[in-house]
């Protein structure tokens, strides 16, 4: 997730086959992690931050795996 600013269609890909549930909300998108909703991580659609994609990867390692 290193520079992300949109959520691409083989990056989506990638987190479902990984087991995440993406849903849109409003101006995040919700990650669940196989539809279990004690492990959810959310991101927005256009970060205005440079380090929110490693951010949100850090926040999934450690809450989910």
């Amino acid at each position: 997730m290193r520079g992300y600013k949109t959520m691409s269609g083989s990056m989506k890909r990638t987190l479902q086959d990984m087991g995440f549930v993406i849903t849109e909300e409003g101006k995040h998108y919700k990650f669940i992690y196989y539809g279990d909703g004690r492990y959810m991580a959310t991101l927005a659609k256009t970060p205005s931050d440079n380090r929110s994609g490693m951010n949100i990867a850090l926040e999934i390692i450690k809450d989910m795996f």
